[in-house]
């Protein structure tokens, strides 16, 4: 019962996981991107990824948290854009925006599923006959610590519930996509295609 157990939670760290990586990579729903442009000469900027021409990459500050359409084209937005010349950019990585809530909440609900299932599994904890002698002190002490199957499942769930969305959490922060343009313009023209599917303005 023991190595069913553990079975069943590997499953669970291996679901959180590619629950989290699946979500970044088939995501229908346009979410914003947190860009960090690291540029040749080493500094690093984050931004959110706004617009990209033939020969630079704009960001939005991180500072701004209001992304509504109605904002992100709004004519005097431009005014506060930050503007990389591509042979200026070494490497770009994307974050998707809130990834690491998603996560907490993906590895919750698969923790908590699974640390029910768990509980219910193992079923209860044998409870020792007393025998009238001094020894039944020990036998209660035991009896004590006896668990249902529906108290392992309520503390499983809550267990494992609370580790998933600490793993999650951390998986979805992780999670990144990072493209290497080395100040090269024909590299980031090969790249347009991947690069614009992460704009706030399609």
């Amino acid at each position: 019962m023991r190595h069913t157990s553990t079975t069943i939670a590997m499953l669970f760290f291996s679901f959180a996981a590619f629950a989290q990586t699946d979500s970044t990579t088939k995501q229908k729903k346009q979410v914003p991107n947190l860009a960090t442009i690291q540029t040749i000469s080493g500094t690093k900027i984050k931004g959110w990824f706004y617009k990209m021409d033939n020969d630079k990459i704009y960001l939005l500050p991180s500072s701004n948290k209001s992304l509504k359409p109605s904002f992100l084209e709004s004519s005097q937005l431009n005014n506060g854009l930050i503007p990389f010349d591509v042979s200026q950019i070494k490497t770009i990585g994307f974050q998707k925006k809130g990834a690491g809530g998603r996560g907490a909440l993906i590895g919750f609900l698969a923790g908590s599923i699974t640390g029910v299932i768990v509980g219910f599994a193992e079923g209860d904890d044998p409870v020792t006959p007393y025998t009238g002698t001094f020894g039944d002190v020990f036998i209660a002490l035991g009896n004590a610590f006896a668990m249902t199957a529906e108290e392992k499942a309520l503390a499983n769930g809550m267990m494992l519930g609370a580790t998933g969305a600490l793993t999650g959490f951390l998986i979805g922060k992780l999670t990144k996509k990072k493209f290497i343009i080395g100040g090269n313009k024909q590299v980031y023209r090969d790249l347009d295609g991947e690069l614009r599917k992460r704009l706030l303005i399609q």
